[in-house]
């Protein structure tokens, strides 16, 4: 291969990587040459070229190349959720789509209405069969629906939610119980509306969008929203967007410090935020009282002012979840407008019209930015 043809490969890669990898595509470096010096103070990828090219290159160069390259494969290791079939070896009796079935509801996709779809798949099995989790995560319903449906749903930690319907009522987990991959949840039933003993099982995006699961358990995983947002460990005050999986190691570590961790965590991931940044701002918000209200009305955990719960809406802001979801909400609305942690808390304290107009921290929000950064960082060591 020629170092013409080598060049043309690696330009190629460079721009598959800035498409897949955001810390890559925002770092300002190539593959081809950085901002700083590279390999023997010529193109950091110079040794690589002349290896593969087939032109000299001396043994330190090679040795450095290949550290090089071993960097860039672990940034491009992209964490991922095992997903497994709920029911191991169950009959695939219908698919995820457009139906003829009438007991289906109405649905549009993609702009087009469909008179009856099915947000789902079916699995049959005989009644009493396990369902088991299809990953790991947070349970965040657990019982009957409006139809009569004993339902499970869980929330996992790419921001996936999973859903496990008609199950028998003999449920084997509660609501903020954290299970694994897997673990049994409960048995096939025939409750609610249903033409025989089956599992529907659902897939729904952080947004509530269902999608086809069947692609996922063929693959064996979930797309891993792998990055989460919050302060940088070099300097809390400024924003970065870091590792999914370590930050959720960090938080599991210490959350038996943290009340209601399991709610906290599932409110962050679902908004892609470091979950113990909201625990932080709910220590100083309400010491984790749910049912604290301020002298200026604000309510509940992530103490929400009733406009403020409107918008993210939250329809009862003493309910834990919906607090915690629409506090992280609103938080993650600052960090993205702002773009360091300092502005955006400032602005979930004073307001964002207050900061924006400012365009700086103001001096009245000085000691609540560092009594929540000094939590963040207290939970960053390790457990006594």
């Amino acid at each position: 291969m020629s170092y013409s043809d080598c060049v043309s490969r690696i330009s190629q890669l460079d721009s598959m990587i800035r498409s897949v990898d955001p810390y890559w595509a925002n770092s300002g470096y190539s593959l081809l040459s950085t901002a700083g010096e590279g390999l023997n103070g010529g193109s950091p990828f110079s040794g690589v070229l002349e290896s593969i090219s087939g032109t000299t290159a001396s043994s330190s160069t090679s040795t450095s190349a290949t550290a090089t390259f071993n960097v860039l494969s672990s940034s491009l290791s992209m964490p991922t959720v095992p997903f497994v079939s709920p029911l191991r070896g169950a009959q695939l009796t219908q698919s995820f789509g457009p139906s003829t079935e009438t007991l289906e509801p109405s649905a549009t996709v993609d702009g087009v209405t469909y008179d009856h779809f099915h947000n789902g798949i079916d699995l049959a099995a005989p009644l009493g069969t396990a369902v088991t989790a299809a990953a790991g995560g947070t349970v965040i319903s657990a019982g009957p629906v409006s139809d009569g449906a004993v339902v499970v749903k869980i929330q996992h930690d790419d921001g996936y939610v999973s859903l496990y319907a008609h199950l028998d009522p003999s449920l084997q987990v509660a609501v903020g119980q954290h299970v694994a991959a897997g673990q049994t949840i409960g048995q096939v039933g025939l409750t609610g509306i249903t033409t025989g003993p089956h599992l529907h099982f659902g897939l729904y995006t952080s947004d509530g969008a269902a999608v086809d699961p069947s692609p996922y358990l063929a693959t064996g995983h979930l797309p891993s929203a792998a990055t989460l947002l919050g302060p940088s460990a070099s300097d809390p005050t400024a924003l970065t967007q870091i590792s999914g999986s370590s930050v959720l190691a960090r938080f599991d570590a210490v959350a038996s410090r943290i009340p209601y961790a399991s709610n906290i965590r599932a409110a962050a991931i679902a908004n892609g935020i470091d979950p113990l940044l909201l625990a932080s701002l709910v220590a100083h918000e309400s010491n984790f009282d749910p049912q604290a209200v301020s002298r200026t009305g604000a309510m509940g955990m992530t103490q929400l002012l009733p406009g403020t719960a409107s918008d993210m809406g939250v329809t009862d802001a003493f309910n834990v979840d919906q607090n915690l979801n629409g506090g992280a909400k609103y938080l993650a609305t600052q960090l993205k407008n702002f773009g360091r942690v300092d502005m955006a808390l400032a602005a979930y304290n004073a307001g964002p019209g207050t900061v924006g107009r400012l365009g700086a921290v103001p001096d009245s929000t000085q000691g609540y930015i560092s009594r929540i950064l000094t939590t963040w960082r207290s939970y960053q060591e390790p457990s006594a």
